[in-house]
């Protein structure tokens, strides 16, 4: 008898202890920051102007008009080579956050805009932000017209826009110049006969080089205003006495993601390490 009274003594306890524990407040969903939609909250209707970077010309003068919420035109022109303006119309979507346009029938070249506040900020074929040296020349600034004249007013500063010019244009383009090494790797190189040069053909967008020996080409891609990618990299195979340069090269050209022109000169950069410098033969 006395056993069984221990044991409920026991069992009422432990009861007790157990439902009369604070039970602890379930963690509270982790929540994103809610993204402000542009199409929602902004002006974004109308036109749009600006000069993107160009591989062989001074830059492309570019337009771009959201007609209404559906359609663009788009209408560009290659400074110093063409006075042809090309223009495309289409149709234009959204991103899931509303944040960005997209251009749906542009196959080749950047097709996805960041919209803010007077400007459409261009993105990379993979739809992300351009970023080093030349991200504030990848954008278009929204345009007004002026009640009398009609001409295309800058939006915010409202000043007349009299044929836009690149704001920085290079002396040499990137293709159709005849680049001449320098340094490779940080290290001066000096040809002992015939220079040591890189050449681009924007026309079939193919390269060649020469480094002493070997005749070496392939082809390059351009993914964003400043990138660049060398690709199907071959060379000629000739038995030579110092390929070291050009071994270094070859397996320099395969880091390549981007460029830079200033002037005369020329850098192939992997981010921001400088890979290899040139100079434009005059």
């Amino acid at each position: 008898m006395r056993y069984l009274i221990s044991l409920l003594f026991t069992l009422a306890f432990t009861f007790f202890s157990c439902t009369s524990k604070e039970a602890k407040p379930e963690p509270s969903p982790q929540t994103n920051p809610k993204v402000t939609s542009a199409k929602q909250t902004l002006d974004y209707l109308g036109v749009y102007k600006g000069v993107f970077p160009c591989a062989d010309c001074e830059g492309i003068e570019t337009q771009l008009e959201l007609q209404d919420t559906t359609h663009f035109v788009l209408t560009t022109r290659y400074l110093g080579k063409s006075d042809t303006p090309f223009v495309v119309c289409g149709t234009y979507g959204w991103n899931a956050n509303e944040t960005q346009i997209q251009l749906d029938n542009q196959k080749t070249g950047p097709y996805a805009y960041a919209v803010l506040e007077g400007v459409l900020q261009q993105l990379d074929l993979q739809g992300k932000p351009i970023t080093g040296d030349l991200a504030s020349r990848n954008r278009l600034t929204k345009m007004k017209k002026d009640a009398q004249t009609g001409e295309l007013l800058v939006a915010k500063e409202a000043t007349v826009v009299k044929g836009t010019t690149p704001a920085a244009p290079v002396t040499f383009a990137l293709a159709g110049t005849e680049w001449r090494l320098h340094t490779l790797l940080k290290k001066k190189i000096q040809s002992s006969k015939k220079p040591f040069t890189l050449t681009l053909m924007s026309k079939d967008a193919r390269f060649t080089a020469y480094m002493g020996c070997n005749q070496i080409g392939g082809q390059y891609i351009m993914p964003s205003v400043d990138g660049l990618a060398f690709t199907a990299i071959i060379s000629t195979k000739m038995a030579c006495p110092d390929d070291q340069v050009e071994a270094a090269f070859v397996k320099m050209l395969s880091q390549v993601d981007a460029y830079s022109i200033q002037k005369d000169q020329l850098q192939l950069r992997q981010g921001k390490t400088v890979l290899a410098q040139f100079t434009a033969a005059k």
